[in-house]
Formats: structure tokens, sequence, C-alpha cells
């Protein structure tokens, strides 16, 4: 019972702290697969050695919190959607809603047992996207400005984060004691490219006399980009766009993973590890600017800009010469101020995850886990936690099946299947095979597989005990 209210209190520790969501993976759990060293890296293997090129790893998912495309409709009694229903789509909407993608290419892994511990190399290729914006973003695409009249306003509120790495790497991970793995990896990256907002922030609302349209702005964003920025026209605007090889070898940064386990007994064990702590410092083709009204036309009306609708008239008169609609572009131009700042190096923190897991073996092959995972993702941080079942057979087979929970998301049952035939390891996962059935309205999942060749025999833990 003291193992038991030990592993509870770490959990509801780690709950109040800072931890945060993530796409959690059933690879994590495996017991027979060195890939599980990603999440831990004080995971202990009992190959001798191994190593992947190209197919080792490939990993890509997607999160879709709060935007539910069959609310958006009606269904007969055959399940087909007849009626489009906006007010419960918008209904179902949270403030603020997200979309992240991710995808992790191994390019090559190797890994070989020395007399007390486990050395690792890598090389990935790693990106991300993730978008936030708010709830009357989507009420004015679906329902227009009619919704936005009088005191009620449109808050359009939208951060965006795109990010793109080499991931060069050197683990180490040995068995201090009979009850204390430690493990460690270092990390050299070579950032290809970085784009985020600041503040991206639009205040839209109709007169209720005249029905006129107020538009007030404020906006900012920093990137790095493999292609030159340039103001042109008082825009900003990509130059060159031939592609040169060595922009992916110009932005520089370091990182580390930091992980440990504790076997209490025989059948219960906690673990814990922080990956990807460190920063990337962007200084090729770097741009920031800030957007924003100006009086500089008759559009502009006391810090923003005033539309007032079209007349038969000057509709006919666009449709008919193009040099019309030019003049009242122009005018929209002359009131909206662009600075661009190019050349200044900025830097920014990796996408840190935390993870504290407590696990217990009802026998050597069948575990269960509970574990709170955490990723910041650029803009935001939620917690998630995950239960999940681990049988491993024969040194040589993993089946893991995982349930994850998470703010706006509770549907996440994952299955993964690992083989080790004795010469090369291959492995297939998702967090969530509902999504392969109803992708339109899961809210996350990604695919996980890879093949990976292994040599020589098996090593019992108590064989690599550095301090016995």
């Amino acid at each position: 019972m003291k193992q038991i209210r030990l592993i509870i209190s770490l959990l509801l520790i780690s709950v109040m702290g800072t931890a945060y969501a993530q796409v959690v993976s059933p690879v994590d759990f495996m017991r027979n697969n060195s890939r599980a060293s990603f999440a831990n890296p004080a995971f202990f293997s009992k190959d001798y050695g191994y190593f992947d090129f190209g197919l080792g790893g490939i990993n890509i998912g997607f999160q879709n919190i709060g935007l539910k495309y069959d609310s958006f409709f009606r269904y007969n009694a055959a399940g087909q959607p007849q009626v489009l229903d906006l007010d419960n789509g918008l209904a179902r909407l949270r403030d603020k809603n997200y979309l992240n993608t991710f995808l992790n290419i191994d390019v090559f892994n190797c890994g070989r047992r020395t007399k007390y511990g486990f050395f690792t190399y890598s090389h990935r290729i790693r990106e991300w996207e993730s978008l936030r914006y708010s709830k009357d973003l989507v009420k004015l695409i679906a329902a227009g400005n009619g919704s936005f009249v009088g005191a009620n306003s449109a808050d359009i509120d939208i951060a965006l984060s795109v990010r793109a790495v080499q991931e060069f790497s050197f683990g180490y991970q040995m068995c201090l004691t009979d009850k204390l793995n430690i493990g460690a990896r270092v990390k050299f990256l070579m950032g290809i490219t970085d784009a985020r907002t600041g503040v991206f922030n639009l205040q839209l609302n109709t007169d209720a006399d005249s029905y006129a349209l107020r538009l007030m702005a404020d906006m900012n964003a920093k990137a790095s980009l493999p292609y030159k920025i340039e103001e042109v026209n008082g825009w900003p605007t990509i130059t060159d766009r031939r592609f040169n090889m060595a922009n992916l070898f110009k932005n520089y940064g370091a990182g580390i993973d930091l992980g440990a386990e504790y076997i209490i007994n025989d059948q219960f064990g906690v673990a814990a590890a922080i990956n990807d702590l460190g920063f990337i410092s962007w200084k090729n083709n770097t741009a920031q600017f800030h957007a924003g009204f100006v009086d500089g036309g008759s559009m502009y009306q006391n810090g923003g800009l005033v539309f007032e609708g079209l007349s038969n008239e000057a509709v006919n008169a666009i449709l008919d010469d193009a040099d019309v609609l030019k003049q009242y572009i122009d005018t929209l131009k002359q009131c909206i101020d662009v600075n661009l700042t190019t050349g200044v190096r900025y830097t920014t923190g990796l996408n840190t995850s935390l993870m504290v897991r407590g696990y217990y073996d009802l026998t050597p092959e069948h575990r269960f886990s509970a574990q709170l995972m955490g990723f910041a993702t650029g803009i935001g941080m939620k917690p998630a936690m995950t239960l999940a079942y681990t049988g491993s057979f024969a040194d040589n087979y993993d089946v893991v099946a995982t349930y994850t929970m998470m703010p706006g998301s509770y549907d996440n049952l994952g299955i993964g299947l690992s083989a080790n035939f004795g010469g090369f390891i291959m492995y297939v996962a998702s967090n969530n095979i509902l999504g392969f059935f109803n992708s339109a309205n899961i809210t996350q999942t990604n695919l996980q597989f890879g093949i990976a060749f292994s040599g020589g025999g098996k090593t019992k833990r108590s064989d690599t005990i550095l301090l016995k």
C-alpha cells in the first residue's frame, strides 16, 4: 500500500505542477523496443546493439481540439447530413481552439551496449505546426458580420508557430544501482525554419445604424526562413525563391534529455524524464514585422479602418475597370503601416516535454502504467493523463494498449505492436485508432512505424549494474 500511495502522490504532484499535454505514443511503453528511450533516456535496453536508416522511425500526427465538423449538420435516420446547422456547430466551439501537426523522420540511429551502459546516436528531422484560433473567427466566417452589431464586437485572436529542425544526439544510459537507472541525451541542433506570431488580434464591429464595418488590429511576428525576405513597396516579400542547401545549416542550437527510473520492488516502479530542454539561435534570413493602422487615407478613423460599403455604381465601375479596383486597394494600403526589420538574431526555446510515470507489474509479462505527459507546442500547454497496458513476451514481443485523456479530447484509444525477430525489429503504433474510422471529427491521432536491425544476444539488467 505504501508503494501505491507513493505512485499516486507523484502523479498528483505532477498534475499540480508544470506538466503539459502532447501526443503520447504506445511506443513509449514498450519494454523490448529501444525506441522507448526517446520518451525516457533512462530506459534499459536488453539488446546488444541496433541500427537503422531511413525507415527506423517515422511518426506523423495531428491534434484538432475544438472544431467538430459533424456538429454543423443535422442528420437523417441513415446518418446522412441533410441540413446545415450553424448555430449548433458554433455553440460547440471552445473559446480557444487548437490545430497541431507534427512529423518526425529518423535519418539514422544506432546503439551499442558497453560493459555498464548503453550508447546511442541519432540523426532526426523534426517539425511542428501549431495554430490557435478564437471562436469568433469561425463565427465570422460561418455567419458573417451580422452576429457582431452594436456593442458586440468580434474578438479574433490567432497564434501560429511553425518550426523544423535537424537533430544530432548522443545518449548514454546506465543502471547505477540495483534499483536506479539514469540516462541523458545531448543534442546539437540545426534549425531549418521558424515562424511565429507574437500578437495577432483583430476587433471587428458593425455599426447598429449605418452597418459600417470598423476594424481594429494589432499584429506582429518573426521568422527565419530558407529564403530571403525584403521589403518591396512597403510589404514583406520573399525576393529569391531559389533553394540553397547551405541555408539548412546556419541556425545552431543545443538541448538535453534527462531521465531516471527507480525500481521500488519486483512489482512497483516510477520514472520521470524531461526532454528537449534547450534553445535554438535563429540568424539566417530573419525578419520581424509589426503591422497596424495609420492615418493615410479616407478609410482611416480613430485608430481603425471604417468601411461603409459600396454603391451599385462603384461595384459596376470595379467590375468594368481594373484600375478602379487598384485605386481602392491603394487607398487601403495607405492606411496600413508595416514595419519590417531584417537580419536581427533571436532565440527560441525548444518544445520541451515533461513526463512522470508509475507502473505495476501484475506478472513479469503484464505491466500496467499511469503517466502524466506534457509537450510545449510553441503557443500553449495543457495536461494529459495516459493509462497503459503492456504485454511483453519472450524478451522479443510487445503488445501495448493506451487510453489518453486531455482537455477537449477524451476518445484517444491507442494500440502498438513490436516484434524482434532476432535480426531486425518491426513496430507499428497509433495513439488513437479511432481516428482512422472518423478522421473528420477525431481530436487527435498519429501513426508511428519503423524497422531496425539488431544483433548480438540479450543482456540481463543485473549484469550491467555499476554500483553493486
